[in-house]
């Protein structure tokens, strides 16, 4: 699938954004030009955190504006906090074929009612917002303290990926995690992002460790039989993204984000 997109003038969204009021996103490249690229740099500073919503494909062009603010909505909502558990589970047996492994991730944002960030999320129509085939990527900014992150590197890697995303020369903040996540297509890009940054979510609170167990028993007829299950739990604030990238081959996403465990 190719990254084809629509370029967009203010007029068309006139009446969408009729209520908006507009300020310039918080760095100097288009959205075209970093989709042509595949990675969204989102440089927020002191004062303001920059998000990117994606809205799936509508009727309506217009519509997807707001899908798209709703989800960036919900992130802002993640950077003020959110309790998170991620488990582990894998059994192994003698035979190559007798493996199972499985895994959940489950994040609560502390704020459920993101509604009340819309009024405070703003974009400029002519450089913020891109269409695609399957979809929209609206850059917001809202305005919160944030700690400035290191611009991530420029650099590829053999794979023609960020160095990021092979987790090379990670950007830090005194007191944050740093941590990369990672999803194969979903079919629609909304969904891929969303668990591509719950991936990187999940790392951090790992991070603060876990309550693991690992143990065998000797099952009749099978032979030894291996368990292992861990269970990791944490809350984490300011967690936000600083860069995705998008794959052009297979349009799997890579999320660089940054948080601070909290507990």
């Amino acid at each position: 699938m190719g990254r084809a997109f629509l370029a967009l003038g203010a007029a068309l969204f006139l009446s969408a954004c009729a209520q908006l009021p507009l300020r310039e996103a918080g760095d100097s490249f288009s959205m075209p030009a970093q989709w042509e690229s595949g990675r969204f740099v989102l440089a927020s500073s002191e004062g303001a955190l920059v998000v990117i919503g994606i809205s799936s494909r509508l009727a309506r062009r217009a519509d997807e504006i707001d899908a798209a603010k709703n989800d960036a909505a919900r992130k802002v909502a993640l950077f003020y906090g959110l309790e998170g558990r991620v488990e582990f589970f894998q059994r192994s047996g003698a035979s190559v074929f007798d493996f199972i492994a499985e895994s959940s991730v489950d994040l609560r944002p502390f704020i459920q009612d993101h509604e009340r960030f819309l009024d405070r999320l703003f974009f400029d129509p002519d450089r913020d917002v891109l269409l695609f085939d399957s979809g929209s990527l609206v850059r917001f900014t809202y305005g919160a303290q944030v700690s400035r992150v290191a611009t991530p590197s420029s650099r590829l890697d053999a794979q023609g990926r960020p160095e990021w995303a092979g987790g090379a020369n990670l950007p830090w903040i005194a007191g944050h995690l740093t941590a990369v996540g990672f999803s194969q297509n979903q079919i629609w890009l909304r969904d891929t992002a969303m668990r591509s940054a719950q991936a990187a979510a999940a790392r951090m609170i790992m991070a603060g460790g876990s309550d693991m167990r690992i143990f065998e028993i000797d099952a009749p007829g099978q032979g030894s039989v291996s368990y292992i299950s861990s269970r990791s739990e944490g809350i984490l604030v300011d967690f936000r993204i600083i860069e995705f990238w998008i794959d052009p081959w297979d349009m799997s996403v890579y999320t660089l984000a940054v948080g601070r465990l909290a507990r």
